[in-house]
């Protein structure tokens, strides 16, 4: 299912199936559709602490398959969002930050503030005269960049932009299983 167009598919297929059942007029009915969501992805969370686990005892070779795994997209996503990524949430968030800033090279300074307890703090400034479209652009950017190496932020703030700098801490389906844009996931 490694393909975009499949990920993408089954995104959506995800997306209007939780809505189906957030409309349902039984609330019994959606309670146990939510634990039966959440008993799957323990379920699926245990099998890949176990697949790490298996890895890292073969020593630096596993290892090494590890890091290439936290590496890939879809599977570091899912690692993230386990608890289970080979770097830290610090790391990963350091990492977007740096590929924010060759990405956005001078024309927009982006500067980590703080990581703490899951809350992610960035001040961005953009040079330029700073129209609100390209500010709401801007924001999304970093919104998708943090959010894409760390599923797992429980809030992002970022000042500078305007006062409504803060994002609301909703993750996407996307963001688990990560982005369909201009790549394979």
């Amino acid at each position: 299912m490694h393909n975009t167009r499949e990920v993408e598919r089954q995104t959506g297929r995800i997306e209007k199936l939780v809505r189906k059942l957030e409309s349902a007029a039984d609330p019994d009915l959606l309670a146990t559709a939510q634990e039966l969501v959440r008993s799957l992805m323990e379920l699926y969370e245990a099998g890949l602490q176990r697949i790490t686990s298996i890895l890292l005892e073969k020593g630096e070779a596993g290892r090494e398959i590890v890091d290439e795994l936290g590496r890939d997209e879809l599977v570091g996503n899912l690692l993230a969002a386990s608890g289970l990524h080979p770097l830290d949430l610090d790391a990963r968030v350091q990492r977007a930050v740096e590929r924010l800033r060759v990405r956005l090279r001078s024309s927009t300074a982006v500067e980590l503030l703080s990581i703490e307890e899951g809350v992610v703090r960035l001040r961005v400034r953009a040079s330029g005269s700073g129209c609100s479209a390209s500010a709401a652009s801007l924001q999304l950017d970093v919104e998708q960049a943090i959010y894409e190496a760390a599923p797992d932020v429980a809030r992002l703030v970022i000042e500078g932009l305007d006062e409504t700098g803060s994002a609301s801490g909703f993750v996407p389906v996307e963001a688990l299983v990560g982005h369909v844009k201009g790549g394979a996931l």
